[in-house]
């Protein structure tokens, strides 16, 4: 983005009319030299008496710093004010605006980043601590927000209002219902299991309701393969068996049909996007700048991101951290903190205690991080399956944890169909202990 002495004269003054944008502004923003001691001098200026300096207080500030007098004559200074905002319209300058503030600090922080790395001593020991501090020089300096949302006026009346039309249904009435009609965006909703219990089934089952009413979504893997998520979304939604899928996707023909009837015929279905990232080397900034391209190349907004699964991402803040309990913590958090930014459900799932494997009920303290996640998951549910349960091809889902909603230890029974690895939920619900 290339801006000449002319954008930067522009801006000055845009800073001036609009001095929350000034504690932004860093030395060296302004390749123009005396537009950026003007802009120092300025922001000095509103820290002191929270206004900013008309062109005659500037001549006066220049006029009493040793540094500037000599460099910045009061012409300058005359030609640098002169500029009208009102020649400009107004949502073009705040956007354009604000778009160069975004690419200077980010250019800044990229030559600061750049700079350690050169400087720095590597070795076998530290690069990945090295790489990890090059990215929080680029992604912690580059978290600018010109969010202008004053929040929600509780004595506005329409305040009030509880907007259960965005809700995001799951597919399954059970859970529907104890959530007042399905999930709210911005959640984060977590399942926990034992291992090989069938996570990534309920995981690949959520996104192929997601499609099924319409939602648009990503399946973010950093576990099993792309194509073999696609094989199970596909058995699912296609009613492909998976013994036949390898051979029918071939078919080309066959699947364009089968694929033109995804839906339940009221409206289109999803779109549904699956990546694969490297296990345990994908950071929630590595996801999002992923899910953000996603939304602009395919020209869609997404409404679900189903990741598989919350333990083996990475945790950028903390590395190279031994403590899984931060770990999910921290994780959980910027997940969470990933949905709300960008209006995403997201639903993720992960492991509890060896101590509770092949047991008809699991509780919130047979997660390891239990603590961590319930903290900040707005769902937690336990998937509960006992070699008994897996011979008669069924399962109790148990909620741990509900934010909004009534129902906390219920459970419902759900069979599975492994040729197609379809769940079906049933009517049979308890709140207590199974027998």
């Amino acid at each position: 983005m290339q801006f000449n002495s002319n954008y930067e004269k522009l801006f000055f003054n845009f800073c001036l009319k609009q001095p929350k944008y000034l504690p932004i502004i860093k030395a060296g923003f302004f390749t123009s030299e005396e537009v950026d001691t003007l802009a120092y001098l300025a922001k000095k200026f509103y820290e002191k008496f929270n206004e900013t300096p008309t062109c005659s207080q500037m001549k006066l500030l220049v006029e009493n710093s040793k540094k500037s007098k000599d460099k910045i004559t009061p012409n300058i200074i005359d030609t640098i004010y002169e500029v009208n905002l009102s020649d400009y319209d107004d949502e073009w300058l705040e956007s354009t605006a604000e778009a160069w503030i975004k690419w200077r600090n980010f250019d800044k922080s990229l030559i600061d980043g750049i700079e350690y790395v050169k400087t720095a001593s590597v070795s076998p020991d530290n690069v990945e601590s090295i790489i990890s501090k090059f990215r929080e020089t680029i992604n912690d300096r580059n978290k600018i927000n010109f969010d202008k949302d004053l929040g929600l006026d509780f004595f506005n009346p329409e305040a009030h209002v509880q907007h259960v039309s965005n809700k995001i249904s799951s597919g399954y009435s059970f859970i529907d219902r104890v959530t007042g009609g399905g999930y709210d965006p911005c959640s984060l909703i977590v399942y926990a299991g034992e291992q090989n219990v069938g996570k990534s089934i309920w995981l690949a089952n959520d996104a192929a309701n997601f499609v099924r009413l319409g939602y648009n979504t990503a399946f973010v893997t950093a576990e099993m393969a792309g194509h073999k998520v696609i094989k199970r979304v596909g058995a699912n939604l296609l009613n492909v068996s998976m013994s036949e899928y390898d051979t029918k996707s071939k078919d080309i023909v066959f699947m364009k049909r089968k694929l033109e009837n995804v839906g339940d015929g009221l409206m289109p279905p999803g779109k549904l996007f699956v990546k694969k990232f490297p296990t345990s080397q994908a950071t929630i900034p590595d996801l999002e700048n992923y899910l953000l391209d996603l939304e602009e190349t395919a020209g869609i907004k997404l409404r679900a991101i189903v990741i598989d699964y919350i333990n083996i991402l990475a945790n950028y803040r903390n590395p190279n951290t031994e403590n899984t309990y931060m770990k999910i913590k921290q994780i959980a958090e910027d997940l969470r903190a990933m949905a709300d930014r960008n209006q995403w459900l997201i639903v993720t799932a992960t492991q509890i205690k060896r101590s509770a494997y092949n047991s008809t009920d699991v509780g919130m303290e047979d997660i390891s991080e239990s603590a961590g996640l319930a903290h900040t998951a707005d769902m937690i549910y336990a998937i509960i399956q006992d070699e008994l349960m897996h011979s008669e091809y069924e399962y109790w889902l148990k909620i741990l944890k509900i934010r909004d909603g009534e129902g906390k230890n219920l459970k419902c029974k759900f069979n599975i169909n492994y040729d197609y690895m379809r769940l079906t939920e049933t009517n049979e619900t308890s709140s207590s202990g199974l027998n």
